[in-house]
């Protein structure tokens, strides 16, 4: 059996300052209450929840965060990949790993949202 990703969630402290943070990608973060908001892909959702929320549907959520996990996003090109990090850099992301052309053969960045949540931002090398 085989189970399909439909749904990625990040806890966040201040989602306005998500939603400025991640409209640097081009996302239009839409309301789920005023706990809560979600960016709809193709065939993945990715929500954003305030820990508030995330205590009502995970009576277990102390507020503790957990091991690491990378969201990687597709940029058009290398140079993509620069400013894309460049723009999330000077919009409060923090640098994890600066652009590089990495070992598996991707122009590779990685950056923190202003929550500390992982995105990894990559191309193909021409």
């Amino acid at each position: 059996m085989s189970h399909s990703v439909v749904q990625v969630n990040f806890i966040v402290s201040n989602l306005e300052r998500t939603r400025e943070f991640y409209s640097h990608l081009g996302w239009e973060l839409m309301a789920m209450g005023d706990r809560a908001a979600r960016f709809s892909g193709d065939d993945l959702v990715v929500a954003f929840h305030l820990p508030e929320f995330a205590q009502a549907w995970d009576s277990t959520y102390a507020g503790e965060r957990g091991g690491s996990a990378v969201i990687d996003l597709d940029c058009d090109d290398a140079d993509d990949v620069d400013a894309t990090f460049d723009a999330l850099t000077a919009a409060g992301g923090a640098p994890r790993q600066r652009p590089n052309d990495a070992w598996f053969g991707c122009r590779y960045a990685i950056i923190a949202d202003p929550d500390g949540n992982l995105l990894g931002l990559k191309a193909p090398l021409a």
